[in-house]
């Protein structure tokens, strides 16, 4: 496991993007306007190095260096880093002849993302917590005799034996088919003073979104935003227990993700917020892992294919390991 994870570690490179100034000069002035701050996004390009181009006519931006590559869509909460999906909290937007980007959003999402130097609260990752989702009288999503909580622990097992190999220190929420309460998941992490904690689940399709497939990983969204799937109206400035380590889990969202989407091949539906019970209530960096549909056929066969579970097992054991690579640099 340790062998494998330097090779892939050398062919990814232990570079997550470019380093951003660690002096004022990396922000320009803030704009206020739509009751939020904003950053022309140009200029704050100019101060951070970057390259600036604007396709007026397909309403992306792109922002490029050496070793970066930042796109963003116009009036959109979808952006690319370095070819792996990440949703901001607030649209691109424009004013007058000048592209915009929120405050909130460089502040929680780009600079954790692009600075080399990790927050001092960061920890190294011994204990990790994983999360089989639902159980017991919660089954989760179904289709026709498949049932998610199954998948799910049997996902927590492979990657519990994996994380074992690589010398950490595992535990489970549950080890069997019962029910354990979503806050208790998290109080359990916050008692063994884990320094991870990953919850496992597998998605369905909403009647919004018939055709949907692919990866997806959730954090807890920041102070102040609607999450992912929410109205924009829906934002909340109460001061939540898993803010402590929003950069942290940011972070490994990304890391994951990124590594999911290139050992599966899967659509990349990117890394999210949401304010999950167990993201909301865990105090140590925590996320939530979507590892394909149950409600697209395809995905279904592979999920109910060991297989296909282990391979999930070493993605997201790879991704938290270039996490640690991160947190430990």
């Amino acid at each position: 496991m340790k062998r494998a994870f330097a090779l892939l570690l050398c062919c990814l490179g232990l570079v997550l993007a470019a380093p951003l100034p660690a002096t004022a000069a990396s922000a320009p002035t803030a704009v206020s306007f739509l009751g939020r701050d904003w950053y022309d996004l140009a200029a704050w390009a100019r101060a951070n190095n970057f390259s600036f181009a604007w396709n007026h006519k397909a309403r992306l931006v792109q922002l490029t260096n050496r070793t970066t590559r930042l796109v963003f869509a116009v009036d959109s909460q979808q952006s690319v880093i370095n070819g792996v999906k990440a949703w901001l909290s607030l649209p691109v937007t424009v004013q007058g002849s000048k592209v915009y980007v929120a405050v909130l959003d460089v502040r929680t999402m780009l600079e954790p993302l692009l600075k080399s130097t990790r927050p001092r609260s960061a920890r190294k990752i011994k204990t990790i917590v994983l999360d089989p989702g639902h159980g017991g009288r919660d089954p989760g999503n179904r289709e026709g005799a498949m049932q998610e909580k199954q998948y799910t622990l049997q996902l927590a097992q492979q990657l519990r034996a994996k994380l074992q190999a690589a010398g950490y220190k595992v535990l489970l929420t549950r080890s069997r088919d019962t029910y354990v309460d979503l806050a208790e998941r998290a109080a359990l992490a916050n008692r063994a003073r884990a320094d991870l904690f990953v919850s496992l689940h597998f998605n369905a399709r909403g009647t919004d979104d018939t055709a949907a497939r692919g990866l997806e990983v959730f954090c807890l969204t920041p102070t102040t935003a609607a999450s992912t799937h929410s109205p924009r109206t829906a934002v909340s400035s109460e001061r939540l227990p898993g803010d402590k380590a929003g950069a942290q889990s940011l972070v490994l969202a990304y890391q994951v993700q990124r590594i999911l989407v290139r050992q599966l091949g899967m659509a990349d539906r990117g890394v999210k917020h949401a304010r999950f019970v167990v993201l909301r209530e865990a105090t140590m960096p925590a996320v939530l892992v979507e590892g394909g549909f149950m409600s697209a056929p395809d995905e279904a066969r592979k999920i109910a294919d060991p297989k296909f579970r282990a391979r999930l097992a070493d993605a997201i054991a790879d991704g938290i390991q270039l996490y640690q690579h991160w947190v430990e640099r």
